[in-house]
Parts: C-alpha cells; sequence; structure tokens
C-alpha cells in the first residue's frame, strides 16, 4: 500500500503532493494499493473541515494519475468515504476503527469494499498523552474481536475486514515493539494484517529525523512481514517493492 498524502503537513511528506502540478506519480507502479489521504493524524495534529478535506481530495485527477490501480480512502469522515467509494475508490483505511458507532463499516457493507480498521487510544491531538494499557496484545485482541463481530453481524465477509494494530497511534515505544513481536497472535482473528511503520517515530536512532528512516522503516518492515503482516503501507514504495521481491524469492521459489 503506498501512501499518498495530499496534505501540507503530515510528519513526513508533508507538502509533497499538495498543490503542485507536474508531480510524478512513478512510484505507485510499484503498489498493490494507493492509499490516498487528506487531513494529516500525525501526533498532535487538529481534524480539519469536511469542506476542507473534500476540497483537497477533488483536486487530484484520478483518471489520468491511477490508472488500473485500486484506490484506499485514508479518512475517518464519513461523508468523504461515501464521495471516494462513488467516484472509484474500492477501499476503506479508517484510523477510527469503524467510525462513531462504527457507521464507516455500513459504507464498508453498501458498496462492498474493504475496510481497514485501525486501534488508536485517543485521537490524534492527544494520542501521545502517556498511553497506557494493562496488556497491550490482549487489549488489541479484544478490541479487534468486538469490531469483528460487528462486521460479521451487519453482514460483511471477514475477508473484507483488515485489521491495523495502529503502530505509534497511542502506543509507546516499548508497545510497537511488542505489537511486532506479536504479530503471529492476531493471526488467529482470521482477518489480513495491515501494519504501517513507514519513517516513523519509534524507528528513531539516535535522534535521527524521519528522512533519515529508510534503512530502518525497510528493515522493520520485513521482521513485521515475517511476523505475519499481509499489507505494508509505506512511503517508499519502489524500495519496499525490491526488499519484498527478493524475500518472496527467497521464501517461496523452489
Amino acid at each position: 500500500m503506498g501512501i499518498l498524502n495530499l496534505t501540507p503537513d503530515s510528519f513526513y511528506d508533508g507538502n509533497k503532493y499538495f498543490n503542485k502540478e507536474n508531480i510524478s506519480y512513478e512510484d505507485f507502479n510499484y503498489a498493490d494499493i494507493v492509499d490516498i489521504g487528506c487531513e494529516s493524524t500525525r501526533p498532535g495534529s487538529l481534524s480539519i473541515t469536511l469542506e476542507e478535506e473534500l476540497a483537497r481530495l477533488k483536486k487530484i485527477d484520478l483518471d489520468n494519475c491511477f490508472i488500473n490501480k485500486k484506490l484506499s480512502i485514508d479518512s475517518t469522515k464519513y461523508n468523504v468515504i461515501e464521495f471516494a467509494l462513488e467516484n472509484g475508490f474500492k477501499m476503506i483505511n479508517d484510523i477510527s476503527g469503524g467510525g462513531e458507532n462504527n457507521i464507516n463499516m455500513t459504507l464498508a457493507l453498501k458498496y462492498n469494499v474493504p475496510i481497514v480498521l485501525m486501534h488508536m487510544q485517543g485521537n490524534p491531538m492527544n494520542m501521545q498523552y502517556n498511553p497506557k494499557y494493562k496488556n497491550i496484545i490482549d487489549d488489541l485482541l479484544l478490541f479487534f474481536d468486538k469490531k469483528i463481530n460487528f462486521g460479521l453481524k451487519i453482514g460483511l465477509k471477514k475477508e473484507q475486514i483488515i485489521i491495523d494494530p495502529g503502530i505509534g497511534f497511542g502506543k509507546k515505544i516499548s508497545d510497537n515493539d511488542l505489537i511486532i513481536r506479536n504479530l503471529g497472535k492476531f493471526k488467529k482473528l482470521g482477518c489480513p494484517i495491515l501494519i504501517g511503520i513507514s519513517r516513523k517515530s519509534f524507528l528513531c536512532f539516535n535522534n535521527d529525523v524521519p528522512k533519515d528512516r529508510l534503512e530502518t522503516s525497510l528493515s522493520v518492515m520485513s521482521l513485521a512481514v515475517n511476523n505475519g503482516a499481509d499489507i505494508v503501507r509505506v512511503h517508499d514504495i519502489l524500495y519496499t517493492h525490491k526488499v519484498l521481491s527478493i524475500i518472496d524469492r527467497i521464501k517461496y521459489e523452489s
């Protein structure tokens, strides 16, 4: 899953694709899914209005940029998600875990698309203010079990539900490490697992900044795949494609 942020303020690539013309989207040719988001959810960020998020989404020429690509809408807002699904998007990526009262899960049912349900403690503005868990793996398993059961109850197929433990979303470094180490435990839920670690602060080495974290992103992404991740959400699409191509050759080719 390649990340396309149409924002001026995302933590790593803010403003890369925002209000610019003649941008090259060549690297997205190597992505299976293009995840388009119009609102930053970096730690400390504030939500923007529905109107602003829709205006940003409408700026991109989807027909000419992403021919034959599966498009995912990265949003928590029901109306933004519905607009995207009415205009060619085939997947929902919802960091709020389905929205208030799981309303966004009903959109996945209505449009017969997969939905990524992410776990987050709090919201982007306050999620990193001393997050606490009794047992983070058990807490996440219970959270996803409830979400999956709701989805099945309303008529979603299990293969439509993708779970994302939410690395960096209301998690301490030790929490993130535990999640990656224990991804295999989430397999018993029977849903695909998405993991997003690209350039995040828990990968910081010697006080480096996001632009310096390519190597650690690729390394820990590879570890996550080995531990059970089915989908990886990344900024560095071509580099990720190269790494996973070699891993697949070594692991699966006879």
